[in-house]
């Protein structure tokens, strides 16, 4: 049983509850539009929050599509320009342990040769052979590095088979099956060298760069055609994740990878930071904007509503309520608009979300759960904040005057 002196307490909270929730149930314009201005604002904080995420996810995957984002390349020493500048093939087994942690990870080993084409059969049109670069690497590998490369043909390279440019297809005069002779440029001075080796040709390869003008071939083939074996000039990375992210793994790899020089594609991984940074705080000043318009117009209706009530509280406080308990009837009243808005605008979002996401970035959206919380809590403390001023009005209020009518 409670105490005889716990009892008023009692009868005071239930009376406070009792008035807390009429003020809540009770149909009041006022209150309506307070509701809905909170409802508005948390609705397109839930928006740009939920789509904040996953057209951060999108534009990562797109910039993928440029290709590598990091390049694992020999250190030459300074002033050394005879260095031969390649690589030990078996720096490509000593990335396995970020390909195992780091999910969406490819890599591409590439070696760089000046070799010489002809055509099979001649073609009296052609010169008799022209040079070329020939680069081994597991074209497969580099294709999905470069998902915008246009390629006629198959990726995948069978022993004997090669991939050209455009260029060179078109100045061999060559298209898809045919094939072509590779030699080392070096044949002349190297006796071992100068068995060519013969290709079909599996695909040509559009890019509108570089490789347009290269000739892509097995890396095997290529390291025993040039006398190369177990050397690759350079190994192609494509990091998945943000900025910070990428500099954090190149980091890693630059302590793990000794004789190795780690460097970054600085104009994707710049440009990536410079774009999603952008869009950061395109949809921070948005939401700021949002809320603070909130704010203002939730302050001018708590305003209305508490100067409409002014009677209820010379009532209240006639009965003995203090300035400090009607001052959180109606906070407590704003807070539960907050939450109630916070909810439904959370439904609506997302479902805005989901629509503007299909059709203006083409991704879709799933619900980021943590954003139902924050714009809870959002909601709840603006319209906290936006009560805190209009409730001083409650301490102006005299009793007796305000119910004699003055």
């Amino acid at each position: 049983m409670s105490s005889p002196s716990s009892r008023p307490m009692l009868r005071r909270s239930s009376l406070f509850w009792r008035l807390w929730f009429r003020a809540i149930s009770v149909k009041r314009p006022q209150a309506g539009l307070a509701l809905g201005s909170l409802l508005v604002g948390a609705a397109l904080a839930a928006t740009l929050l939920n789509l904040h995420t996953d057209i951060r996810r999108k534009m990562t995957q797109e910039f993928r599509a440029y290709g590598a984002n990091v390049v694992l390349a020999p250190v030459v020493p300074p002033g050394d320009f005879a260095a031969p500048g390649l690589l030990d093939e078996d720096v490509i087994a000593r990335l396995s342990p970020w390909q195992g942690r780091i999910k969406g990870l490819g890599y591409a080993p590439l070696l760089h040769v000046v070799m010489r084409l002809r055509r099979v059969p001649d073609d009296p049109r052609l010169p008799e052979f022209q040079n070329a670069v020939a680069v081994g690497t597991d074209f497969a590998a580099l294709r999905s590095l470069y998902p915008a490369w246009r390629l006629e043909g198959r990726a995948a390279l069978g022993t004997g088979e090669c991939v050209v440019g455009v260029h060179v297809a078109s100045q061999l005069l060559a298209r898809v099956g045919d094939s072509i002779l590779l030699e080392s440029a070096d044949s002349v001075a190297n006796e071992r060298l100068r068995e060519p080796q013969s290709l079909r040709i599996a695909g040509v390869l559009s890019t509108g760069s570089a490789e347009d003008d290269q000739v892509f071939v097995p890396l095997g083939a290529l390291q025993q055609l040039a006398g190369l074996t177990g050397k690759v000039s350079l190994i192609e990375l494509s990091v998945p994740g943000e900025p910070a992210a990428v500099e954090e793994v190149m980091k890693e790899m630059d302590q793990s990878l000794p004789g190795v020089e780690v460097r970054a594609v600085r104009g994707i991984v710049a440009s990536q930071g410079k774009v999603l940074e952008t869009i950061r705080w395109l949809l921070v000043s948005l939401t700021a904007l949002i809320l603070v318009t909130v704010a203002l117009c939730v302050t001018a209706t708590m305003t209305a509503i508490v100067l409409e009530r002014k009677r209820d509280i010379a009532v209240m406080k006639a009965l003995g309520a203090t300035d400090r308990l009607v001052m959180r009837l109606f906070l407590s009243e704003s807070a539960a608009l907050g939450l109630l808005a916070g909810l439904a605008g959370f439904g609506l979002g997302w479902a805005a979300a989901q629509f503007l996401g299909h059709r203006l970035f083409d991704v879709g959206v799933s619900p980021t759960w943590w954003t139902l919380p924050l714009v809870c809590l959002l909601t709840a403390g603006l319209a906290l904040l936006a009560t805190v001023f209009p409730v001083q009005f409650a301490r102006t209020v005299e009793p007796a005057a305000t119910l004699k009518g003055e």
